[in-house]
């Protein structure tokens, strides 16, 4: 991974390129932490007639229709179906009732799914059906321990549907197909090809943006960026290689602002994984109903599911991204995956759900998982408790 800083120069044009059309800088960038990965590192200055402009994208509706197409496949597979099935509103009882919109449309959600996470998928949707089949469970007895029943249930004033192994699957295929593994290997696909300006409008909407990179119009991983105060510099590095698709002479500048681009929008996903483990553990340690057990439950699932779409994710094999395709590695995502109890083999054969008698042993495998992103990323300490308790931008 390249650590080059912006020259003040560029950095200056940065900014006032994203006060015209890209929204804030990045709350908290630090360019003392040489070997921290921050939002608007890696783009250096412009070479020659190489010059950075404001961002347009008049034709992003159609330069970008299959990655928004993606997106409204994905909201209607977790957000109107497996979610009505949560709120029994809506009837999923088999597997079959998923992956007719995971694998429909045009293109296919799944089309865009790595092996290694189509596996996860897979065993997601299958532990997802026994959960809704169960309907609502108390999933805690009296003494505040962990009693799953043979699937699990709907669990809680919020309605979750978490499985056996303490793990709400809805969460765990939703973040994890609007990160690493559905939108994320997506927008990476399209940097193996010919790329122009147009290309760049079809990123910025994989990524969850709109026509205008305005952070008040955000959704998936675009908003897990603005939460994570990430969401100003990868806006800067999409206007950068906008800008340096206009000139053949630019096409270093151009691939050094796409690395920066899928570099930080990986990191903003990780940084929020830091953030939902510290506050489920913070929450379930200070619970005493199943309804804020629940509540504890879903965010470690938001986080999990948003490093978990990063396993088996290949690098392009061409292009600016071929090699570099993500920073962490399947190693990284076991350890981490270990260390708070899931069995990516078997979700139901987790062991999460017993953090909700077991505080320490909660915060220990939070802990550890703090430890292992910190050598990923060559972060430091001050790095993870920023992550911890994070500022928009």
């Amino acid at each position: 991974m390249k650590t080059t800083k912006l020259g003040f120069a560029v950095a200056a044009a940065l900014v006032a390129i994203s006060a015209a059309g890209c929204g804030d800088d990045e709350a908290g960038d630090d360019d003392d932490d040489v070997g921290q990965v921050d939002a608007g590192d890696d783009i250096d200055a412009p070479a020659g007639a190489c010059q950075l402009t404001a961002w347009t994208a008049p034709d992003f509706t159609t330069n970008a229709a299959d990655a928004l197409a993606l997106r409204a496949q994905l909201d209607m597979l977790t957000g109107t179906t497996m979610r009505g099935a949560e709120q029994e509103t809506v009837i999923v009882d088999e597997v079959s009732d998923l992956e007719a919109i995971y694998d429909g449309g045009s293109p296919a959600l799944s089309a865009s799914v790595p092996a290694g996470f189509d596996a996860i998928i897979d065993g997601a949707f299958a532990g997802f059906v026994a959960v809704a089949l169960a309907g609502p469970q108390d999933l805690v007895d009296d003494g505040g321990n962990w009693t799953p029943g043979d699937d699990g249930g709907i669990f809680g004033a919020r309605q979750a549907g978490i499985n056996t192994g303490g793990l709400e699957l809805r969460q765990i295929v939703d973040k994890g197909l609007f990160g690493g593994g559905g939108l994320y290997a997506y927008a990476l696909g399209l940097t193996e090809g010919n790329i122009t300006a147009d290309t760049i409008d079809a990123l910025a909407a994989a990524w969850g943006t709109d026509a205008a990179l305005d952070p008040e119009a955000r959704t998936d991983s675009a908003n897990y960026a603005y939460r994570m105060g990430f969401h100003g510099g990868i806006a800067q590095a999409l206007t950068a290689a906008k800008a340096y698709t206009a000139d053949d002479a630019c096409t270093a500048e151009r691939d050094e602002a796409l690395e920066t681009f899928f570099e930080q929008w990986e990191l903003a996903l990780i940084a929020r994984t830091v953030y939902y483990a510290n506050a489920s553990a913070t929450a379930m340690a200070a619970a005493t109903t199943d309804d804020e057990r629940a509540d504890a439950l879903h965010e470690l699932a938001e986080g999990l599911g948003l490093a978990l779409g990063f396993y088996g994710l290949p690098d392009p094999s061409a292009g600016p991204m071929a090699g570099v395709g993500r920073v962490i590695t399947d190693a990284d995502v076991e350890a981490m995956m270990t260390a708070l109890g899931v069995d990516i083999d078997d979700f139901g054969a987790s062991t999460t759900g017993a953090f909700v008698s077991d505080s320490a042993g909660f915060q220990t495998g939070v802990t550890a998982l703090e430890t292992r992103v910190k050598q990923v990323y060559q972060l430091d300490d001050a790095d993870i408790a920023s992550y911890r308790t994070p500022t928009d931008g």
